[in-house]
């Protein structure tokens, strides 16, 4: 009877050890497609932004690797409300690799914003393109950036053209500083540096005024406009 209960116990401690650990990470996966993003964030808030000619944004845009919508696959394609292929993305990285600053792309307002969430959306193809190592940055005079979200080392999209959203209070730390600029850098993928090693679909920021008190889990935290889907 001792032997048979020492093997039992062996037998569920291998189990245990063997068994992956099931990480569980917080961000909220919206659903996949252009109809998927909240809309209505900080940088157009009424929607309306003519992206081939950078009109009716709130935000000025600003990249260290193809600035500009449309293009081929240029940087602002981040900002222009759709998600799919071709140009409706940010692809696909400079030759020799993401260079150790990463690849930025900065989106630049009249006044202060603390962030509430936002949205970082996968691309359309190429699963060993989306960003594995990226942070979401802030900034008041666009030079010295300070890391609001940090993440390392595994994939968060489970489809193509998924949205994922991140809130403050359960994602990163609740903000009491409001930032002017707000960056988006990647600093690795899973096929950087060979080929073409990089995309994301669309980013969405979403505060208030540094003024305003924050609700961290409040879903229409824009003041301005309206949010397209209320949720």
């Amino acid at each position: 009877m001792k032997k048979m209960l020492v093997l039992t116990g062996l037998v569920l401690i291998a189990c245990f050890v063997i068994t992956p650990f099931d990480k569980t990470h917080a961000e909220e996966l919206l659903g996949t497609g252009t109809n998927s993003l909240l809309g209505g964030d900080l940088t157009d808030p009424e929607n309306d932004g003519a992206a081939d000619a950078d009109e009716g944004y709130n935000a000025k845009f600003s990249s260290n690797n193809e600035p500009g919508f449309g293009g081929g696959e240029f940087s602002f394609n981040v900002f222009d409300n759709i998600l799919g292929g071709g140009n409706a993305k940010w692809c696909c990285g400079p030759g020799g690799g993401i260079p150790d600053e990463g690849l930025h792309i900065t989106a630049e307002f009249d006044m202060a914003y603390v962030l509430t969430h936002f949205t970082v959306s996968s691309a359309n193809d190429v699963p060993a393109r989306d960003p594995t190592e990226w942070e979401i940055q802030g900034s008041n005079d666009g030079e010295d950036f300070t890391t609001i979200y940090a993440r390392d080392g595994d994939t968060i999209w489970t489809e193509r053209l998924q949205v994922a959203r991140f809130d403050a209070g359960e994602d990163f730390d609740v903000q009491k500083t409001g930032y002017k600029f707000f960056r988006f850098v990647t600093f690795n993928t899973a096929s950087n540096p060979n080929g073409a090693y990089f995309q994301v679909g669309e980013v969405e920021y979403f505060g208030v005024d540094s003024t305003t008190d924050v609700d961290p889990k409040a879903k229409l935290t824009t003041t301005w406009g309206s949010i397209k889907n209320a949720r």
